[in-house]
């Protein structure tokens, strides 16, 4: 089946937003001296885990971002001292992720840019009139709710 004109249309244009919000937002962060979006991505999924941590597979759903090099990702930021590992305890070969104090303070100081950036780029559409019936259909699309 053919898309419509206007169903390509939001597609693109969809498209087109993410890719410009996503690249100004990564030139802040760049300038901060922090690192991407992939990492406070990372870095927040851990968090809203909760103090229990999360296990990789389970992260990896709710990233915004593909994490194609997630392993790499954790292993720089458990380094850094940012996201600490545990054993799990139903299956010793599995990991818990846990996000550390340096990490929680990371993620803070990269949402003081993201956070500003994302009310840049979304309050116009924030405001539209049949935003509730939009973010219902994106619901659908992206898999279910916002966490």
């Amino acid at each position: 089946m053919t898309p419509s004109k206007r169903e390509t249309e939001i597609w693109i244009l969809l498209n087109r937003a993410y890719r410009q919000a996503h690249r100004e937002m990564e030139a802040e962060l760049r300038t901060a001296g922090l690192p991407g979006l992939r990492w406070y991505d990372v870095l927040w999924g851990i968090e809203m885990a909760g103090t229990g941590g999360v296990r990789a597979f389970e992260l990896t759903r709710n990233l915004l971002f593909e994490q194609s090099n997630l392993s790499r990702i954790l292993a720089r930021m458990a380094k850094q001292g940012l996201v600490r590992e545990t054993v799990y305890e139903h299956d010793r070969r599995g990991k818990v992720l846990h996000l550390t104090a340096d990490g929680a303070a990371l993620r803070r100081q990269m949402w003081e840019f993201y956070g500003p950036a994302i009310k840049r780029h979304m309050a116009a559409l924030a405001e539209a009139e049949d935003v509730q019936a939009f973010l219902d259909a994106l619901q659908e699309e992206g898999g279910g709710p916002f966490p």
